[in-house]
């Protein structure tokens, strides 16, 4: 199974995917924020994050960014978090590199068929 950087400020969805991902065999990392995430990518390796686009501070696009630039990651495979169903933003993810979006509030059965898509697309 994949391991998978969950990155979200906000504690609750962070649990509740969480359970989804550990229900399923993958193992589980998280980061309250852009910063931390970053971070953590430079010390362990992950297969999949899962990003919320909207943080205080450093936002998912921006951490997407980076991750596209960073050499050592950026093949890793991305699906966006957003409660946003706005065609432009996101437009704005898959610029960045997201490989995909998921909205909220989430449906884990789509949660899991996109993280299912994207591991799978590698």
């Amino acid at each position: 199974m994949a391991k998978v950087l969950v990155v979200d400020d906000e504690e609750s969805i962070r649990d509740l995917i969480k359970e989804v991902l550990l229900s399923q065999g993958h193992e589980f990392i998280s980061a309250r924020n852009g910063g931390e995430a970053l971070d953590l990518l430079r010390k362990k390796s992950v297969d999949l994050a899962i990003i919320d686009r909207n943080m205080p501070g450093m936002s998912g696009i921006d951490v997407v960014h980076l991750i596209r630039q960073n050499p050592k990651t950026r093949h890793l495979k991305i699906v966006m978090c957003t409660a946003s169903s706005v065609t432009k933003e996101i437009d704005e993810a898959f610029a960045a590199g997201a490989n995909d979006y998921v909205l909220k509030p989430l449906n884990f059965t789509v949660l899991l068929g996109k993280v299912a898509k994207a591991l799978a697309d590698g």
